[in-house]
C-alpha cells in the first residue's frame, strides 16, 4: 500500500472570514501531520479595473497593493508561528488567483491545498465555486475546499463515496494520514446506477476491496450501497443525512464516463456541499501534466516572501 504523506499545506489568503476559516482548518491539520504551512495571497490584475486609457493608474497602484499585501501576510505568518509553533512561509503574487495558486503549488511541491469557498452563493468575492473548481481541476496536488458556514478543526467522520470510475480507490491512500491523525470513522457509500444489477455486483466488490485495504490501519468503517440517477446529488443527500466532517471524492474533469453522470460531478459537489470536500484527481494524463507545466512557465520570484 502506498504511503502518502502530507508534509506541506498551501492556504490562499484574501483576508476574508471565509479564508480565515479555511486557515484554521489548515493550522489544525498541520499540527497533526507535522506539516509546513505556506500562505499565498494573489493580487488580481488591476489593469482590468484601471485600463491603459486611465492614465497608467494600474501600473502605479499594483506595487503598492503588493507591498501592503506582503506586510499584512508577513504579520499573519509571524502570529501563526508564535501562536502555534509551526513553520510558516508566505507568498504574494499578482495575476489570476486560481492560476497562481496552482502554479505555486506545483513549484513548491505542495502536498495539500486548503482553500475557503463561498460556494454557488452569487457573492462576487475572491473565491466563487467556479474558481475553487478551477484550482481542483488544475492543481498538482489534492485540494480541500472549506465552506465558510462552519468551523472544522478535525475530521472524526469521513464520507467516502465510491463510484464506477477508474482509479476510484486511489484516493484512500491520500486520505490515510488524515484518518490516522483524527481517529476517523470512515463512512463508505457505494453509488450505483438505478436498477443496474451488474453495477451492484461490481460495486459490492469495490466496497469489499476498500474494507480489505483499511484492515491494516485498524479503521472503524460503515458501508452502504445506494442506487441513483445523479451521483453528485446523491452524494450531497448522503452528506446532509450523515453530516460528515469531510467528504472525499475522486475528482473527474468531465461528465462523460457514465451516462448517469448528469452534469459535472466534481463542480456540483465543490459548489454545493455544506461540508469540507477533499478532491483527489486520478493519475494525471499527459494533457493535464502539460497544462501544469504551462502554468509553471514564466513564474517569477520577484514578489515572493518565502522564509
Amino acid at each position: 500500500m502506498n504511503t502518502y504523506k502530507i508534509n506541506s499545506i498551501l492556504v490562499p489568503i484574501d483576508f476574508s472570514n471565509v479564508a480565515t476559516n479555511a486557515l484554521e482548518t489548515a493550522i489544525a491539520t498541520c499540527k497533526r501531520q507535522l506539516a509546513t504551512l505556506t500562505l499565498i495571497h494573489v493580487v488580481e490584475n488591476t489593469f482590468v479595473l484601471y485600463p491603459p486609457e486611465a492614465g497608467g493608474a494600474a501600473g502605479a497602484i499594483l506595487p503598492d497593493m503588493i507591498k501592503q499585501a506582503n506586510k499584512s501576510l508577513s504579520k499573519l505568518a509571524k502570529k501563526i508561528r508564535l501562536d502555534h509553533d509551526l513553520v510558516v512561509n508566505h507568498i504574494v503574487q499578482s495575476g489570476n488567483p486560481a492560476d497562481e495558486i496552482c502554479r505555486w503549488a506545483l513549484h513548491k511541491e505542495i502536498d495539500l491545498i486548503v482553500l475557503g469557498t463561498h460556494g454557488a452563493s452569487g457573492l462576487r468575492e475572491f473565491f466563487l465555486g467556479s474558481n475553487a473548481y478551477r484550482v481542483v481541476k488544475n492543481s498538482s496536488c489534492p485540494v480541500m475546499t472549506i465552506p465558510g458556514s462552519n468551523r472544522w478543526l478535525d475530521f472524526k467522520k469521513i464520507l467516502f463515496p465510491i463510484r464506477m470510475v477508474s482509479n476510484a480507490l486511489d484516493k484512500y491512500d491520500v486520505v490515510r494520514p488524515i484518518i490516522r491523525g483524527n481517529g476517523s470513522l470512515l463512512q463508505i457509500a457505494g453509488i450505483v446506477k438505478q436498477n443496474d444489477s451488474t453495477g451492484l455486483i461490481e460495486m459490492k466488490a469495490l466496497v469489499d476491496t476498500v474494507k480489505n485495504k483499511i484492515m491494516e490501519d485498524d479503521v472503524t468503517c460503515e458501508s452502504e450501497v445506494h442506487f441513483c440517477e445523479n451521483v453528485a446529488r446523491q452524494v450531497l443527500a448522503i452528506a446532509n443525512d450523515k453530516k460528515p466532517d469531510l467528504i472525499v471524492i475522486t475528482a473527474t474533469l468531465d461528465s462523460s464516463i457514465r451516462d448517469f453522470f448528469l452534469g459535472p460531478y466534481t463542480q456540483d459537489i465543490v459548489n454545493h456541499a455544506a461540508f469540507p470536500v477533499l478532491s483527489i484527481r486520478p493519475e494525471q494524463t499527459k494533457h493535464t501534466a502539460n497544462t501544469l507545466q504551462g502554468l509553471l512557465q514564466g513564474y517569477s520570484t520577484d514578489q515572493e516572501a518565502y522564509a
